[in-house]
């Protein structure tokens, strides 16, 4: 770990929306050579981020999770647009395998 003192001059919090957090659950594979299963969540309007990984621990059913904050950027589209963009940076936790790749498969109903 290393420590360095903040800028005083630099901006933190304020704003006019509250935090989104992404919670995601591991939970452990059904059988022998799956993988493990991941359930995600968004949360909003929380007081504190104390108040979110209370609410994923008691979720968890003592499986590990990961919270994440959701923060806003922009990427250029193939036809050079600039679009927003959703990121994530892990704020606690960690998943349930250190080296452990992820693949998502997003169902939908009709």
């Amino acid at each position: 770990m290393r420590t360095v003192q903040a800028d005083p001059n630099d901006s933190v919090g304020g704003g006019d929306l509250s935090p989104i957090y992404r919670v995601r659950f591991w939970f452990p594979p059904p059988a022998v050579n799956f993988a493990w299963l991941i359930d995600e969540w968004d949360v909003g309007d929380a007081r504190e981020v104390t108040d979110v990984i209370a609410w994923a621990t008691s979720k968890a059913q003592g499986n590990p999770f990961e919270v994440f904050l959701r923060w806003e950027d922009h990427h250029t589209s193939k036809d050079r647009q600039v679009e927003p963009y959703s990121r994530y940076a892990l704020i606690y936790g960690k998943p349930a395998i250190e080296d452990a790749t992820t693949e998502t498969i997003f169902f939908r109903s009709k």
